[in-house]
């Protein structure tokens, strides 16, 4: 069932675009030829999503037939999903690490960040970061470029620090 929103719900606007508007067949610059558009909770509040699709403006080229979404969509939210991947780990880690309820993870989805979220959306959503967990533990891979990553961000200046209280922003980029 899709997630209802208030009436009243006031979304900031994401726009995202290809990174490389340039057509792969025939290199001509790729014309917008549609928006699509999605809402969805992220930590910082309720975010219009708003796609640029691109196709080629040759018509006889296959470029022109499918229109080609923005690379960096998916690294916001999971396709169909309501929230975004910060909440999808906030909520991962309160039930994996801290063994919260169900029900204190919804009391303190909707106090903090006011997102209103039922029990069984949220069980569904642990249910699915469970499952990505277990398929990265399988993953060999996956494993050693994750503690590279970690090796690298821990070396970071922009990483949490304790003293300073700040941690960096998933929109540092927008």
């Amino acid at each position: 069932m899709p997630y209802r929103w208030p009436t009243d719900t006031d979304f900031v606007p994401r726009e995202l675009d290809v990174l490389d508007r340039h057509c792969p067949a025939c290199g001509r610059r790729m014309h917008i030829c549609d928006h699509r558009f999605r809402h969805l909770h992220t930590l910082e509040g309720p975010v219009e999503r708003i796609c640029k699709l691109n196709h080629c403006p040759d018509p006889h080229r296959p470029g022109h037939a499918k229109a080609q979404s923005p690379e960096i969509e998916a690294t916001i939210a999971p396709p169909h999903w309501a929230i975004g991947w910060d909440v999808s780990c906030w909520i991962g880690h309160r039930r994996s690490s801290r063994h919260w309820a169900i029900s204190r993870i919804r009391a303190e989805l909707l106090d903090a960040y006011r997102i209103a979220l039922s029990d069984g959306a949220i069980g569904q959503y642990i249910h699915r970061y469970q499952g990505m967990l277990a398929a990265r533990r399988q993953d060999p891979e996956a494993r050693l470029r994750s503690t590279k990553r970690s090796m690298r961000s821990s070396s970071r200046s922009t990483a949490f620090n304790p003293r300073r209280g700040t941690r960096p922003s998933l929109w540092s980029g927008s």
